[in-house]
């Protein structure tokens, strides 16, 4: 970066594949932000030219660089785009989710009034209503017993440096790692964030929009994405040392629900919560 280049405060890494309309409103969410002191790095993973496109007709509105590695998995993707960052901030947006115009003033103020090494914010659908994780409903320091209600990758900033010491996300884990822990690729870089030091910071005014996939109905798909993301739970929490008495509450819901939903003749669902419950302990028994 030559010394006239503005500087960069956040740099945005997007993984993407199979997705077009979805990806396209993501940009526009970000061509719409009130800060423009930022770049968009796209991490293309699709065997054809359908984001050729739509980066062509953002290009003059965003600071937008179009990468097409030849490699799989959101958690290789997602290092890949950090490793070209030039931004003080990397940040993870999915390529689904959408932000308000306000969202980096927003992180701004959060660094000037708490500095800290990583920020987390919550997820929320396009009511503005708690998705994905019972999120707490305070602010707080980010610690290893509220990793779990205080994180969502998509709305996760950390300091470029700190995420290089790192080492980044595990390949091993994550959508299309090519191993059973199809997710919580997030709370496992955050663990290892705070094991090495790094403090972190949570704030649930900081919000990202995503589509609310409670919403969507029952499925075969549905069902085996539970397990993948259930086997991703169980193996970094046993990975990082929580007894068995912690993971114990996170069987006995979807064992819950198996009876719940079974009782009120919802197979689906009955179905989902058995693959997550599956998941949940093989994932577990796997980082014995």
């Amino acid at each position: 970066m030559s010394p006239n280049t503005p500087a960069i405060f956040v740099s945005m890494v997007v993984a993407t594949l199979g997705r077009s309309t979805e990806f396209d409103g993501l940009l526009a969410s970000l061509a719409a932000l009130t800060r423009r002191d930022f770049e968009v790095i796209v991490v293309d993973q699709n065997p054809d030219d359908r984001l050729v496109p739509i980066v062509a007709r953002w290009q003059h509105a965003l600071t937008i660089r179009h990468l097409r590695p030849k490699i799989r998995g959101l958690s290789r993707a997602r290092n890949l785009g950090a490793a070209e960052a030039r931004g003080n901030w990397i940040l993870f947006p999915d390529d689904d989710c959408w932000y308000a115009p306000d969202f980096l003033d927003r992180f701004a103020a959060l660094v000037e009034s708490r500095p800290a090494d990583f920020y987390c914010g919550r997820a929320v659908n396009a009511e503005g209503e708690t998705i994905m994780v019972r999120f707490s409903t305070e602010p707080e320091t980010v610690r290893r017993e509220n990793v779990w209600s205080t994180l969502i990758e998509w709305v996760f900033f950390v300091r470029r440096e700190t995420f290089a010491r790192s080492g980044g996300f595990d390949e091993r884990l994550g959508v299309g790692a090519g191993t059973p822990w199809g997710a919580y690729e997030g709370p496992d870089l955050v663990l290892n964030l705070i094991k090495a030091g790094a403090t972190g910071v949570y704030e649930p005014s900081l919000t990202g929009h995503h589509p609310d996939e409670r919403a969507a109905p029952p499925s075969a798909e549905g069902a085996r994405k539970m397990r993948a993301y259930g086997a991703g739970l169980g193996y970094v929490m046993r990975r990082h040392g929580y007894g068995f008495r912690t993971f114990a509450p996170h069987l006995l819901r979807p064992l819950a629900g198996i009876v719940v939903y079974t009782l009120t003749g919802r197979p689906g669902l009955a179905d989902r919560s058995r693959q997550l419950l599956i998941g949940r302990w093989t994932g577990w028994r796997s980082a014995a």
